[in-house]
């Protein structure tokens, strides 16, 4: 699905919940009412603020019942703690701020945590009551999913993946250690160059991604053999190169027993994911 299209149907204008996904450069937008979704709108994220609290006051419509908000960092109740790359968000009261603006309630969550709550309601996790995701990006995140609930854990910040350790790596600005050893950046920008030509046989190629897809199969094997979910999943933007990068895991040779059986597989709904679960997150109340 594309940016703008139609997912289903025309949305009323009135008593929509919407869902937001905020990014380090995108906002994502998704409205339903009465179980009719409408499109999801993209634009760049605004350099401020108060151009963000306006933005989303234009993008969520007329009359919200309800807004579900997923952020590339924690929150404690109604205000961002710690969003590295929105770092004018930290602190300020956000929720209270917009709901101010739209009149409706507003509820925060980590994207990595509302992205699986979507892959196990629609995508690649569905029925599954265990669940892991593997956030491949610009850095590294995710979510663990126990008994068909998404943990958030005590500071809300449950599937942090990327500071696992990882070899001789230490924390470094902010960046954990294994997302400075496996992330999308660590693999650099000649990836989809390689992952390209990968997909078309070529053997220097894939010698040139092995490296690579050895660190980021450790941590994988690892999350299998600790924590033995049903299925691990692997999103963002390393999702679409799942094809060519999971022969390379090696899962094998790091996990336990147990760990091996664990099926790995790519994410199902790519850049909607995130948005798709803060929609259903605003009609969970307090369930979520």
């Amino acid at each position: 699905m594309r940016e703008g299209e139609r997912m289903s149907g025309a949305v009323p204008a009135t008593g929509a919940r919407v869902g937001v996904d905020i990014g380090g450069t995108s906002v994502r937008v998704l409205r339903e009412s009465g179980g009719v979704r409408g499109e999801v709108r993209a634009v760049p994220v605004p350099g401020s603020y108060d151009e963000l609290l306006g933005l989303l006051t234009e993008l969520a419509g007329p009359g919200p019942a309800v807004i579900g908000v997923g952020l590339p960092g924690t929150s404690d109740g109604g205000r961002p703690m710690f969003v590295p790359a929105l770092p004018w968000l930290q602190g300020r009261p956000f929720a209270e701020d917009l709901r101010s603006r739209t009149g409706a309630p507003v509820r925060l969550g980590l994207d990595g945590h509302l992205t699986l709550l979507a892959e196990a309601a629609e995508g690649a996790a569905e029925g599954a009551r265990s669940a892991v995701l593997v956030a491949v990006g610009t850095g590294i995140g995710g979510a663990l999913m126990i008994d068909g609930r998404v943990w958030r854990g005590a500071h809300g910040s449950a599937g942090s993946w990327g500071w696992l350790p990882s070899g001789d790596e230490g924390v470094e600005r902010g960046h954990g250690p294994y997302e400075l050893a496996a992330s999308g950046t660590a693999l650099g920008p000649r990836g989809p160059e390689l992952v390209s030509a990968a997909r078309d046989g070529d053997q220097a190629a894939l010698t040139e991604l092995r490296p690579y897809a050895a660190r980021l199969g450790r941590g994988i094997a690892a999350l299998a053999s600790v924590l033995d979910p049903e299925v691990i999943l692997v999103g963002g933007g390393l999702s679409g190169a799942m094809d060519v990068l999971a022969p390379l895991l090696d899962i094998d040779r790091f996990a336990s027993p147990d760990g091996r059986r664990v099926p790995v597989r790519a994410a199902a709904l790519g850049p909607y994911a995130g948005v798709v679960g803060a929609l259903l997150a605003a009609g969970m109340g307090d369930e979520w």
